[in-house]
């Protein structure tokens, strides 16, 4: 189970597999993946808002992520 990571750390590390993070479209910002068209919204305060482990999870799975992504 990974740890909780700030958001823009998150940000940085789903960028290097094309996972986009959009805000604008909604009430809650998203993570998008442009090549299969699945989103993960996220709450958000600014780029310092801890991600907690189970919203890390979830994305793994959402994204077909490797488990260490997060590690």
């Amino acid at each position: 189970m990974p740890k909780p990571l700030e958001l823009r750390k998150v940000i940085r590390r789903l960028r290097e597999y094309g996972i986009v993070y959009k805000t604008g479209g909604g009430r809650h910002p998203k993570f998008y993946d442009p090549e299969t068209n699945k989103s993960y919204p996220v709450k958000s305060h600014g780029k310092k808002t801890l991600i907690l482990s189970y919203a890390l999870e979830d994305m793994i799975r959402k994204f077909d992520l490797p488990a260490d992504v997060f590690d």
